[in-house]
């Protein structure tokens, strides 16, 4: 049986196949690769949709920082509340009383608004703008996003 020229294999180590990758297949990156930037991309999408709606909430923060006299303090709360409520709805408060209700800010200030609402003197001492700039920014921070 072991003639000449015969070799006996080797059974010792037989050839194994490769080894499985944990990786997916090059097809199975571009999938997942393809699947990762679309959702990326929909997500800055989203992103970028509500930094445009709250650039208004950006620019009132802003303008609140500014030293306003009555009918300017008025003007600021009217743009902000046609933010959240129909026009209609704004438009109809003709006295100043009406647009204030709306707003989270104290008794003492409301009234001084009100009276000086169109007025020569409608000018605020700076305790009331300072207060009146603490109020109305944290009624607009508590407002919903739009």
């Amino acid at each position: 049986m072991l003639e000449k020229g015969y070799s006996v294999p080797e059974l010792l180590q037989p050839a194994l196949p490769q080894s499985i990758s944990w990786f997916p297949l090059p097809p199975g990156w571009l999938v997942l690769g393809l699947v990762l930037l679309i959702a990326l991309f929909i997500f800055l999408l989203f992103r970028l949709g509500r930094w445009r709606r709250n650039l208004w909430r950006r620019q009132a923060l802003a303008s609140l920082q500014q030293p306003h006299n009555a009918d300017g303090w008025l003007a600021l709360i009217k743009r902000i509340l046609l933010m959240h409520q129909p026009r209609a709805a704004v438009s109809h408060a003709l006295k100043p009383e009406e647009l204030l209700s709306q707003v989270e800010i104290d008794s003492e200030l409301r009234r001084a608004l009100s009276e000086k609402y169109c007025r020569p003197d409608n000018e605020l001492d700076a305790s009331q703008n300072a207060r009146l700039q603490t109020q109305l920014k944290t009624w607009l921070e508590k407002l919903p996003y739009v």
